[in-house]
């Protein structure tokens, strides 16, 4: 008896021959050519990272009357006219654990099945649902990390930074989430 199309369908992927990879794929990187994944990696579960003493440069603005622009807060190398050299002692940066992933992951236990049921129901294959499926991980992964409040970042960094945004310093984090359907089976 020859099978229908919805029964090869559901053999292939129960066979796994189809398969959803969703996260942060391979190729990603920061401007540096440091891998985005390694950053998520620490972001997620946190690190310790020992730092050695070095030397450092601190720029900032002055005003032509020479008092400080921005109150004497640090500007990025382009836009400063004075910058000073100053010894850092070594130091522990302490990095606690933000699982944006996790919590996606934990989330969509109860509701990635539907989504994935809906997206077999409106595009019309196995293949077609797990790519719907795929999209709307991606979606869940970029709001985790667009809502991440807690814990904020070190009074250190808000000062660094201006403000006190985890996980959305540069927004590549947020921006290299992808999804891809593989089917070996062509």
């Amino acid at each position: 008896m020859a099978k229908s199309k919805l029964e090869e369908a559901l053999e292939k992927y129960l066979n796994g021959n189809l398969e959803l990879r969703a996260g942060i794929l391979d190729g990603a990187t920061y401007d540096d050519g440091t891998p985005v994944a390694h950053v998520a990696y620490i972001q997620e579960f946190g690190a310790s990272i020992n730092q050695a003493e070095r030397t450092g440069t601190i720029y900032r603005s002055i005003r032509k009357d020479g008092a400080f622009n921005k109150n004497g807060r640090f500007v990025k190398a382009k836009n400063a006219n004075f910058a000073t050299e100053h010894s850092i002692p070594a130091h522990t940066i302490n990095i606690p654990p933000r699982p944006f992933f996790r919590s996606v992951i934990a989330n969509g236990k109860t509701t990635w099945s539907a989504i994935l049921s809906n997206g077999i129901k409106n595009r019309g294959s196995i293949k077609g649902g797990m790519e719907y499926l795929g999209g709307a991980i991606v979606e869940e992964l970029h709001a985790s990390v667009m809502t991440w409040t807690s814990p904020p970042n070190a009074e250190s960094t808000i000062a660094k930074k201006g403000s006190n945004s985890p996980l959305r310093d540069s927004m590549r984090l947020s921006r290299s989430f992808s999804y891809e359907v593989n089917d070996d089976q062509g």
